[in-house]
């Protein structure tokens, strides 16, 4: 408080006596003053907390609206509605995030949420288009598995060694959801043995790259030899097709899926594979287009890994250290899937020479 401004002061008095009064009130007000501040930062903390799973959602609707475009360009329905919705969200979310205005446009904003979600329409077209497009963000017989069925796939893909996607059907993968250990997901698939076999070739038959009929050949084989009930000819034949397909095509797919992360300079099949594992932190940083890809990486560690034993299919150990340790007929299997969801995925990536002459 000025001198001038205190109630009875005159020019050219002392003033000591009148300070000390006003020195314990400011003493207090200043005890009030911190004791509000620590309320208001406690409060704004408490926004900031309640803001974050909007700013969250603002960064996924821009991920799905690139990853939309780089799929189906941007005159299309699907990114159309897309940047519709993201533009709808950004303005209703706009106050709150901003928390630049007064307390009544933050209540203002929970009203108008509503009707601005209501007025979110969804034409038959824009569904149908979806249902068409699902294939480019989920295999189709995952498509209906939910969020936490999906963590459940991605655990089981690291742990056992084993891809689930676009093979086996739908009804084996949820069989094998519940289950709570790894030997029982493998009698399981033992038990399922020719259907799982069967999916993978109906699977194969999408596989048309001129790059990779060569190798589609001779996993079909491993089919066969499966069936027929030579394990370990199977198991090799599958491993093979695994290395070669990685070697031609896997390692340079894997950087172009994946850009963000950091490979080391001289990485080899099990180093690409960790890096893309270890940096993506589970799948919560992928985008839609990445997630597809992770799940096909996810059962793939296991199969390049270092070491003298394994308790998985590990395609190096059969190939340089062969054993009935190394081939084992539980291992029959996921190295055929593994193989078939890196073909699978690989068919969806290269380019095709009618691509090239247009380019």
């Amino acid at each position: 408080m000025n001198d001038e401004d205190a109630p009875g002061t005159k020019d050219g008095e002392e003033e000591f006596d009148q300070e000390a009064e006003p020195l314990q009130d400011a003493g207090a007000n200043l005890s009030g003053l911190l004791k509000s501040a620590r309320q208001t930062a406690a409060w704004l903390n408490s926004i900031d907390k309640q803001l974050e799973p909007f700013r969250r959602q603002l960064r996924i609707l821009e991920s799905t609206r690139r990853s939309i475009v780089d799929a189906v360009g941007p005159a299309n329905a699907v990114y159309q509605a897309a940047l519709d919705v993201q533009r709808r969200y950004r303005a209703i979310a706009a106050p709150v995030v901003a928390l630049q205005s007064d307390l009544s446009e933050i209540y203002d904003w929970h009203s108008r949420i509503n009707d601005v979600v209501r007025g979110v329409s969804l034409p038959r077209t824009l569904l149908d288009q979806l249902a068409a497009t699902a294939a480019l963000f989920l295999p189709a017989n995952l498509s209906s598995l939910d969020t936490e069925d999906l963590y459940t796939v991605l655990d089981l893909g690291q742990g056992d060694g084993v891809s689930l996607a676009w093979a086996p059907r739908t009804e084996i993968v949820k069989a094998l959801l519940p289950l709570t250990t790894r030997e029982e997901r493998y009698a399981l698939l033992a038990e399922r043995h020719d259907d799982v076999l069967d999916d993978v070739d109906a699977s194969l038959q999408i596989v048309t790259h001129p790059e990779l009929t060569g190798m589609v050949t001779i996993l079909s084989a491993a089919s066969r030899t499966a069936r027929a009930g030579f394990s370990e000819g199977a198991q090799a034949l599958a491993g093979n097709v695994l290395e070669t397909a990685m070697k031609r095509h896997g390692n340079a797919w894997i950087r172009r899926s994946f850009p963000q992360v950091t490979y080391p300079s001289k990485a080899g099949h099990h180093g690409t594979i960790g890096s893309v594992l270890d940096d993506t932190d589970g799948w919560g940083d992928l985008t839609l287009l990445q997630f597809k890809h992770y799940l096909v990486l996810a059962g793939m560690r296991n199969a390049f890994g270092p070491g003298a034993t394994q308790d998985t299919f590990n395609r190096h150990l059969g190939a340089h250290q062969a054993s009935p340790d190394a081939y084992r007929p539980e291992f029959v299997l996921p190295a055929v899937l593994l193989a078939h969801a890196l073909l699978r995925a690989l068919n969806q990536d290269l380019k095709r020479p009618d691509d090239e002459d247009e380019a």
